[in-house]
């Protein structure tokens, strides 16, 4: 007899770290910007370009960087841009970690500062979070029947089950991860500025927004879709030379290819911007009202499915003695995948010694959240909201201001029957920001955030991993009497009953006119023994 085995595919954390790391740097106005009197609104932004495995280390390299506003009393206009990049290498240390290792790096932007040295110099600080990980791949052998050896030669999986051999089945569930890729989204738009406003001279500055993105498996391939919310800031080209802003918003909807996907499968799928980039084209008229945008984000995918799988749990033989090696397995079962949403309201209150708000441009958030902990019934969450907000002012010296806020919350985040044995995965994104001028000091902010999460059990089971053959021990047979009379102390099935006095449950059934394996304390039952191969 052989034992027929079957693998359990998993993918496990093999190590994880993080670090946080302060960037920073000096930065020389360019000759051909004039000199800063003030700064209004910065914006930075973080792009790995590389994340390699050493030995017990990670290499992490990349960009930080960053786009300025400024106030100059230099020139006609008194708005001005400034752009930079500041590149950097880190090394996080992570045991266990060698250079085939594929790792999954992602960061938090948790704070992007810029200062004025003088009219000609800046200084730019930022704090940046970075989470490494590395999964492995891991398949246990379980046993799932017992064949001969005939069968087993003859590559067959379905035979009779070799004489005196009983089996007892069991079925265990668990998640199996099918594919494990990484890709990039890109998506590439030309749109045109609207019929009411100026030719535009100058891009002074803009902001790219990725919201609601959704994904769907299809054949093959990944639908992507969701919203682009796109704000432009720029110089007209009129003689007036004021500022022109506009925001619109364009629909994302795209394939990424992804051979052996299915939508019989559980995704979880990361996305991380890489690139935002902004140009002015001109139209068939020769002006210059088209704007030509790509996106590029990059896609950490992971893909699961749920399985059931019937193995071995128990076996003996009337024909010989049979020595099972069990050895416990560890899998994981998907508990949860689900979407939470957040809103937040509150008022922020413009500093006084700011110019006051005409007119609200735009506001872009980040959420930063500060404490997470898995509670009896789901996830208990703390953390911020933190805005920035462009506005025209009443100045025309200084038409352009900016303010910020932060809006705390707490969300409980429920997740039915989650333990504190179980890890998850959370991304956090705003889908949504509302904000409205009450006075020319004050703005009320309402903002939407969706939480998406994805929670595995952890879970073991002992399996069969190996047989080995044995002839009957013929003086123990002789020993035992041919028919017994036994009454059950306990409830139970017929199973062991039978495996220990070398007969089966069907001729317990059989001889005691039974129609369940089942027996109650108290039940009177006669064995006979059985032996077969002699």
């Amino acid at each position: 007899m052989e034992l027929s085995l079957q693998k359990i595919h998993v993918n496990r954390t093999k190590c994880h770290s993080s670090m946080q790391i302060t960037l920073e740097d000096d930065i020389i106005v360019p000759d051909t910007k004039p000199d800063i009197e003030a700064l209004i609104k910065k914006r930075g932004r973080i792009q790995i370009t590389e994340a390699r495995a050493g030995q017990d280390k990670v290499i992490i390299r990349g960009i930080l960087g960053f786009t300025l506003l400024y106030v100059s009393n230099e020139d006609i206009r008194p708005i001005h841009n400034m752009t930079g990049q500041i590149p950097f290498e880190e090394s996080l240390n992570m045991d266990t970690v060698s250079p085939a290792d594929d790792i999954t790096c992602t960061y938090d932007l948790e704070d992007c500062q810029v200062s004025l040295i003088n009219s000609r110099k800046i200084s730019v600080r930022a704090i940046v979070s970075f989470h490494c990980c590395v999964d492995e791949e891991e398949d246990t052998q379980v046993g799932v029947d017992i064949i001969s050896e005939e069968a087993a030669r003859a590559g067959m999986e379905l035979s009779a089950s070799p004489e005196g051999l009983h089996k007892r089945f069991s079925s265990i569930s668990y998640t199996q991860t099918m594919e494990q890729k990484k890709d990039i989204f890109r998506m590439k738009d030309t749109f045109s500025l609207p019929k009411g406003k100026p030719n535009l001279e100058n891009l002074l500055y803009y902001e790219m927004t990725p919201q609601n993105l959704q994904t769907r498996l299809i054949e093959d391939g990944i639908r992507v879709t969701g919203d682009l919310q796109l704000f432009v800031l720029y110089v007209p080209e009129n003689e007036e030379r004021r500022l022109e802003y506009l925001e619109t918003e364009l629909p994302i909807d795209g394939v990424v290819n992804c051979s052996g996907c299915d939508d019989s499968m559980i995704p979880d799928i990361t996305f991380l911007e890489q690139t935002k980039e902004m140009e002015v084209k001109t139209d068939d008229d020769g002006e210059q009202r088209l704007l030509e945008l790509e996106l590029i984000l990059s896609m950490d995918m992971k893909f699961y499915q749920d399985q059931e799988l019937q193995i071995l749990q128990d076996a003996y033989s009337t024909a010989c003695q049979l020595r099972l090696t069990r050895q416990p397995a560890n899998y994981e079962r998907l508990l949860v995948k689900n979407q939470g949403i957040v809103r937040i309201s509150d008022r922020i209150r413009i500093d006084s010694k700011k110019d006051k708000i005409l007119q609200i441009c735009t506001c872009t958030g980040n959420v930063q959240i500060d404490e997470q902990e898995i509670v009896p019934g789901g996830i208990q969450l703390e953390g911020i909201v933190e805005l920035d907000i462009l506005y025209i002012t009443e100045n025309d010296n200084n038409p352009l201001g900016s303010a910020s806020g932060m809006l705390p919350f707490s969300h409980f985040l429920e997740v039915k029957d989650i333990s504190p044995q179980d890890h998850y995965q959370l991304q956090s994104d705003i889908s949504q920001i509302s904000v409205i001028m009450l006075d020319a000091e004050e703005v009320e902010a309402k903002v939407v955030i969706t939480l998406n999460t994805i929670v595995f059990t952890p879970a073991a089971d002992e399996v069969i991993t190996d047989i080995e053959e044995a002839p009957l021990n013929l003086e123990k047979l002789q020993s035992m009497p041919g028919i017994v009379g036994y009454i059950a102390t306990e409830d139970g099935t017929l199973w062991e009953l039978a495996k220990e006095y070398s007969t089966s449950p069907e001729s317990i059934m059989e001889l005691n006119g039974l129609s369940t394996d089942k027996i109650h304390q108290g039940d009177k039952l006669l064995l006979m023994k059985q032996v077969d191969g002699l």
